[in-house]
């Protein structure tokens, strides 16, 4: 692809970095090391440590208020779009360097990881929700800065951007938030179902 002489793809390759599936990979990169650290810390003894206590709860946080409801509202918007019209992700000539499969391997198996992460993981639900979703609400405000801030200097972050007026870019920015909030708050009613009296008996004992 780096070889490539067409701008779009030269472009492309420089705006990579700014789209969400980076983001959240890139988090889920940090997320899952975190983990794993902590759990050997609880084979060990240390689960209650004040380290991993702390972590825990950073990890639960980054869970779900960023990865769970971000990477699912992602990759089901990635999807509706694929089947609707390709251009309106990025210029079809960058998909002669993407096959299906590899849309599949970031749009795919980050759903189902984070599905299995919410199935796998004890959790209960917090007294208030609104950290969470205030955690969720600065992300977003943070990368659409990110994304309207390049369009302001000439690089489009998605192609969807330059056929969008400013109402219809507000309308999707408000999809975005409300889908978010959608995924934010089903996974709670999941853990309600999966690990709800579990997670209240462990606490009894």
């Amino acid at each position: 692809m780096s070889g490539d002489q067409d701008p779009q793809i030269g472009a492309y390759i420089h705006m990579r970095w700014k789209l969400i599936t980076c983001w959240f990979n890139l988090l889920t990169m940090l997320y899952f090391p975190v983990c794993l650290y902590c759990d050997w810390k609880e084979r060990h003894g240390q689960w209650n440590s004040r380290r991993v206590a702390m972590l825990r709860q950073l990890k639960d946080r980054v869970m779900t208020s960023i990865l769970f409801p971000v990477t699912l509202f992602a990759d089901f918007m990635f999807w509706r779009m694929w089947h609707k019209d390709l251009t309106l992700i990025a210029p079809p000539r960058i998909f002669a360097y993407l096959p299906y499969w590899a849309q599949h391997s970031l749009h795919t198996v980050s759903m189902v990881i984070m599905v299995l992460d919410l199935l796998l993981v004890p959790r209960r639900r917090p007294h208030s929700m609104w950290p969470g979703v205030l955690i969720m609400l600065s992300f977003l405000a943070t990368y659409m800065s990110m994304c309207m801030t390049s369009l302001r200097n000439g690089y489009v972050v998605y192609s969807i951007f330059e056929i969008f007026d400013g109402f219809k870019l507000l309308l999707l920015a408000l999809m975005v938030i409300t889908e978010c909030l959608f995924f934010y708050s089903i996974q709670w009613c999941v853990i309600d179902v999966v690990w709800g009296n579990k997670v209240n008996k462990k606490l009894k004992t």
